[in-house]
Formats: C-alpha cells, structure tokens, sequence
C-alpha cells in the first residue's frame, strides 16, 4: 500500500510538473514563435493562423485546467514527505498556512485561475484574454520560486526563489515550446505542398533562434539551484540526489546536442523529402525531454544532501507515528 501511495505520488509530482511546462509553452509558442514566424500571406497563412489558434486555446485551457485540479493532490504528496511521526493533516496544514511554499501554492493557483479565464476569452476573440495569459506567466514564476524544493518548505527566505523561478519558466519556454512544434506538425501536413510557404520549416526556424536565450537562462539558473543543495562534489555520487542530478544533467546535455543538429538541419529537412526524417528526430527528442521531467520530479521529491531539518525548525519533538495533530503543539 506504501508503494502505492508513493507511486500515486510521484505520478501527481509529474502531472504537476507537466501542466507548468505546458502552460508555460503554449505561451511561449504563440507569442515567440507562431506570432513572430515569417511567412507570406495567403491561404497558407490564413489555414495555419486557425490551426495554430486552436492548438494553443486548446492545450493552453487543459493545463491551466490541470494546474489547478492538481494543486490539492500536489500539496498532499508534498506534506507526505515531511515528518512522518505527525499527522498528514498538521503536516498539510504547517506546510500551506506555516511556510513560503503554502504562499508560493497560492500564486499557482492565482496564475492558473488566470491563465483559464484569460484563455477562455482569447478563444472568444477578445484581447485582454492575451493580456490575461501574459500576466499569468510571472505570477506562475513566483509560485515556483516559493515553491522550490519541497524539504525547503520551511527555511529562510534567500535568493534562491527567484533562480527558481527563472528556471521554471525558462524550462517552460524552451521545452513547452518545443512539444507545441511538434503538435503543429501533426495538423500542418495538408499545408507542405509548397517548401517555401512551409509553416513548420518557418517556425523551426524561429525556435531555435529564441531557444539560446532561454538555454542560457535554464542553465544558469540549474548550476544555481543544484549548488544551494549540494554541500560538495562527493554529493554528486555519493547521494540519490546527486546521481539523479548527473542523469539529467547528462541528457540535457544530449537534448542541446540534438538541438545544434536540428537548428543546422530542421528547416531544410522540413521543406524536403527528408521530413518524415525530421519528425522522427523530433519525436525522440520529445522522449528525452519526458525522461527530464521524470528525473525532475524525483529530484523535486529527493532529500537533498543539503537540506533542510524540517523536524527541527517546525515540529515540536514527538514519538514515531503519532497521528493525532491536536497532541502536537506548533511553535509560535
């Protein structure tokens, strides 16, 4: 049953994990990349602007949808993980009403609430719906950087936040942009007749000339949060965390070698026979960027070698099991 319960867990964590990037790329992909592309106007135009259209109002309301329906579940797995000799309900209630990350929990709440009522109004053609999307961005960043790790709940209030939230969003952009690429090749196969009205060879185009910033920001922001949980180098193999943190280093650093072919190559594949080859690339990438979420979420779920004494700072000392919150008194 224990298995069970940390397997629900850990599926939540990714859900969770998902629902942010995604939300965070369609965002990406309508205002960076399909809304800058370069393409001649025309019935091609005027087919994808539709398509597009409906691919990021549809995926961009299903996420903000997600987020919001797993925040519950996603605060529970989270209490979970503290200090088993409490109760879950007076580890739930330290950990949203007690600490940041409760505060940070309400500002993805916000940005979810947001970004639905924003896209439900983009899709009603109106303009502040967009407005609504952009805004929600920021507000999802500031939930992330308060959220952080979760064994960090309770500490002291630093810089690390904002470095956490960098790296959420940009992870957001960078990798929720891409999977919208390849949603848009699925509906944009009866609009390739021509090579050089082709939508998707033109958008390629436009991602990885936006990608670099967002690299640079997803790995600056990486090196910063790994060094605050990390007391040494010895920690990289010798701790779960560490190991977990050098797999997803390692395919990260596949993902950007894949990333320099397809910036060399995508376009002209996409606008020849080679495009069948092209999609396969991209589909194997997108398996690698879902082996990083996972390794994510159970590096987000790992006690880091550096963390924090949640016993210590929040919960009185008590007996191993003790089940009923009224026995244990918070510190005031």
């Amino acid at each position: 049953m224990q298995i069970f319960l940390g397997l629900a867990a850990e599926l939540i964590a990714l859900l969770w994990l998902l629902a942010i990037v995604v939300l965070v790329g369609a965002t990406a992909f309508h205002f960076l990349i399909w809304r800058r592309t370069p393409l001649p106007l025309g019935p091609v135009r005027d087919a994808t602007d539709g398509q597009m259209f409906r691919l990021v109002i549809q995926w961009g309301t299903w996420s903000a949808a997600a987020l919001l329906l797993l925040a519950g579940p996603r605060a529970l797995g989270v209490a979970s993980l503290l200090d088993d000799r409490f109760s879950i309900a007076n580890r739930l209630s330290a950990l949203v009403l007690r600490s940041e990350w409760g505060v940070g929990l309400a500002a993805m709440l916000a940005a979810g609430i947001l970004a639905l009522a924003g896209y439900a109004l983009a899709g009603r053609h109106r303009s502040v719906g967009w407005w609504l999307v952009l805004s929600s961005v920021p507000v999802l960043a500031v939930g992330a950087g308060l959220q952080g790790h979760p064994f960090d709940a309770f500490s002291t209030l630093t810089l690390a936040p904002i470095f956490d939230g960098l790296h959420a969003v940009g992870i957001g952009g960078w990798l929720g942009a891409f999977f919208f690429l390849i949603l848009a090749e699925r509906r944009l196969k009866a609009h390739t007749s021509s090579p050089w009205t082709d939508p998707l060879g033109a958008m390629i185009e436009r991602y990885f000339r936006m990608s670099g910033a967002l690299v640079s920001v997803v790995l600056i922001t990486g090196l910063f949060s790994s060094a605050t949980h990390l007391t040494g180098f010895d920690d990289i193999r010798g701790s779960p965390y560490g190991r977990l943190l050098a797999g997803k280093v390692a395919i990260v650093l596949i993902i950007l070698a894949f990333n320099e072919y397809l910036r060399r190559h995508a376009e002209r594949q996409a606008r020849t026979a080679e495009r069948s080859q092209l999609v396969h690339t991209l589909q194997f990438q997108a398996g690698l960027i879902l082996v990083v979420m996972g390794l994510t979420t159970l590096l987000v779920d790992t006690p880091p070698p550096a963390a924090n004494e949640v016993r210590s700072e929040v919960f009185r000392s008590a007996p191993k099991g003790s089940l009923e919150s009224r026995d244990l008194e918070m510190p005031r």
